[in-house]
């Protein structure tokens, strides 16, 4: 899975350097790092050409699935990513420090809370029980 990711980030470096009219750095395509198999003379190409083609319908699959979440394809998907960091960026370690202290700080007098009601329950039943005290 983070070979695939690697090479859709490097897609998107080129097609962001196509874009703006810059020349892409020369970084190696990660899918160029895989093994792949030496052809040989006898090797039937019928494989590769059905491997070819469930590729191919994988990738019109993928298309169609991100289109119905409302994704422009690989394109949108780099751009939501984009979008999700910037958003991150903005929200600081010690501000949710901070705040997962008041969180739990907040649970504590929950807890607290609900072990005074529990207390108070267990009282209420004892004085209900003595005999003499008026019902209310």
């Amino acid at each position: 899975m983070s070979k695939i990711y690697d090479a859709l980030q490097h897609l998107e470096a080129q097609r962001k350097a196509m874009e703006t009219g810059e020349t892409p750095a020369a970084m190696s395509n990660p899918l160029d790092l895989q093994e792949r198999p030496v052809p040989t003379a006898r090797a039937n190409p019928q494989p590769l050409l059905e491997q070819a083609a469930a590729v191919t319908r994988f990738g019109a699959e993928l298309q169609r699935r991100m289109a119905e979440a409302g994704l422009d394809g690989v394109h949108g998907l780099f751009a939501l990513a984009d979008q999700l960091h910037r958003a991150l960026a903005t929200v600081s370690h010690p501000e949710l420090d901070t705040i997962d202290a008041d969180l739990e700080r907040v649970a504590q007098q929950v807890r607290t809370m609900k072990e005074n009601l529990r207390q108070l329950k267990a009282v209420k039943v004892d004085l209900e029980g003595m005999p003499g005290l008026p019902k209310p």
